[in-house]
């Protein structure tokens, strides 16, 4: 290796050391205050850099918070998809854990997931076509429904909402999952989005000092999802 190629070596090696340590030290600034508490100058100031120096690593505030939020998507799959990796248990149990896990990370990390589901910044990912690592869930989340109604469910019956349904077989071919029939995409996302709610209720603390069990919401809303498959294949 020439002298010339160690230096282009060392410099790319530096530039990724910095770039963690942006990451590293961003994320600390959003669990502490969210994500309104991170700008340039704070990030500056805590890095003991200049703000032109951090400009040479992410363009725009905004840049650097897309980075962040593709980032935190990721590490929200990775608990999920490591919660059911490798296990034997039967698919209502896994989508119990899968559920668990998505809790449970937005409990650990309230301010991170509060910035996956506030309003985006402008150069985040926000068109239709954008997929983020959480996708990758949601199609193991579609895996174990499809697991949980067991045989190929007939055609869909007449009378439903056409318009839905075609919505519905395009956002799980979006989900890299072509064959998965729309009452099943329906139990996904509703399932997901109810989830959603109950914790996004619990992280504001409507729950606090009441009376409710919200692991038994949850379990309710997995049960419902569950019992929504046997109806609809039964109807």
């Amino acid at each position: 290796m020439t002298n010339e190629m160690r230096t282009v070596s060392r410099r790319a090696r530096l530039r990724a050391q910095t770039s963690q340590e942006i990451e590293e030290e961003s994320f600390v600034i959003i669990d502490e205050g969210g994500v309104h508490a991170l700008s340039i100058a704070a990030l500056a100031r805590a890095m003991a850099m200049s703000a032109p120096a951090v400009y040479r690593y992410f363009p725009s505030r905004d840049a650097l918070v897309a980075h962040l939020t593709t980032q935190a998507y990721q590490q929200l799959a990775t608990a999920m998809s490591q919660a059911v990796a490798g296990s034997r248990r039967a698919p209502r149990a896994q989508v119990g854990l899968l559920v668990a896990a998505y809790r449970d990370w937005a409990l650990r990390h309230r301010r991170r997931y509060g910035m996956l589901f506030g309003e985006r910044p402008g150069d985040a990912p926000g068109d239709a076509a954008a997929r983020t690592p959480l996708d990758k869930a949601m199609s193991l989340l579609i895996d174990l429904l499809v697991a949980l109604e067991g045989d190929p469910a007939p055609a869909e019956a007449a009378g439903g909402d056409r318009t839905l349904d075609d919505q519905l077989r395009l956002w799980a071919r979006a989900q890299e999952r072509p064959d998965t029939m729309p009452h099943i995409a329906r139990a996904a996302i509703l399932l997901w989005t109810r989830v959603h709610g109950i914790v996004s209720l619990e992280l504001t603390g409507v729950f606090a000092g009441q009376s409710i069990d919200v692991q038994r919401l949850i379990d309710l809303e997995i049960d419902n999802a569950v019992q929504s498959l046997g109806q609809r294949r039964y109807a």
